[in-house]
Order: structure tokens, then C-alpha cells, then sequence
């Protein structure tokens, strides 16, 4: 009687899980939000957990991916920013000799770059790659500010 029961009350555990993954745009939002997070597709998680999380503001999964995406994309665009400079700094730097100008230019850049690298704030779901990334970009602006003093 009680294995009968057990199984019973699984099944309707089971059901009652189905109901909201299987039917539930919100829940089948998040959990595409997870995959695409996973993946490494940061601004299509975002996109799919601010749909879910629109649909129904309780769902807790969409406001986490959602977040933890907002910030994940800050570390990406960070380092895709970081690339582009770098090749800058690199392309004024490869003149014969550089003017006051030109300093002030990669300066300035340097400046930028270590700013916005002190405003992110990483979280423990935060990707270690990206961290890690981006934090390696963020000493190679600091040597180069540090040498353009001496």
C-alpha cells in the first residue's frame, strides 16, 4: 500500500514537473536561456530569459540568467574592446618615433580601458574564462600605461 502511494505521489511530482516545462513558455524559455548560456551565447540567453522572465516575473531561473548573462556580456564586450585597442596602441606604436600626440592617444586608451576593467564585478557563475581574459587585458593596459611614464 505505501509503495503504492509513493509511486502515486512520484507520479504526480513528475506530472506536475512536466506540466510546467512542457507547457510553460516562461520555464521552456529559462531552460533554453541555460543552454544558450552554457554554450557561450550570452546575448541570446539574455534575450531568451528576458522574454521568460516577462511572461512571468516569478520565475527565478530567468532573473538568475538573465543577471548573470548582463554581466558575462560586459567581460565579453570588455575583451573584444580590449582587442581592438590593442591593435590601435599597436598600430601607433609601429611609427618611427612617437609624438606628444600620439602618447596622449594611447594614454587616454590605457586610462579607458583600466576604468571600465575596475567596474566589472564578477560573480561566482561568472565564466573563469572570461575573468581570466579579460583580466590578462587588463595588466597588458597596465604595463603599457606604467611604461608610457618612464
Amino acid at each position: 500500500m505505501i509503495k503504492k502511494m509513493l509511486f502515486a505521489f512520484g507520479l504526480l511530482v513528475f506530472g506536475i514537473v512536466v506540466f510546467f516545462f512542457g507547457f510553460s513558455d516562461s520555464y521552456r524559455y529559462s531552460l533554453e536561456a541555460k543552454v544558450k548560456y552554457a554554450m557561450g551565447d550570452y546575448k541570446e540567453a539574455m534575450s531568451l530569459a528576458k522574454k521568460a522572465f516577462e511572461l512571468d516575473p516569478y520565475n527565478k531561473m530567468s532573473f538568475s540568467i538573465l543577471t548573470q548573462s548582463k554581466i558575462s556580456i560586459k567581460f565579453l564586450d570588455y575583451i573584444e574592446d580590449a582587442k581592438i585597442y590593442l591593435q590601435k596602441i599597436d598600430t601607433i606604436s609601429k611609427k618611427s618615433e612617437l609624438n606628444q600626440s600620439d602618447t596622449i592617444k594611447i594614454k587616454m586608451i590605457c586610462e579607458v580601458m583600466i576604468a571600465r576593467y575596475k567596474k566589472l564585478a564578477p560573480t561566482v557563475l561568472t565564466p573563469k574564462e572570461l575573468v581570466k581574459s579579460s583580466q590578462k587585458y587588463y595588466k597588458e593596459f597596465q604595463t603599457i600605461y606604467e611604461n608610457l611614464d618612464k
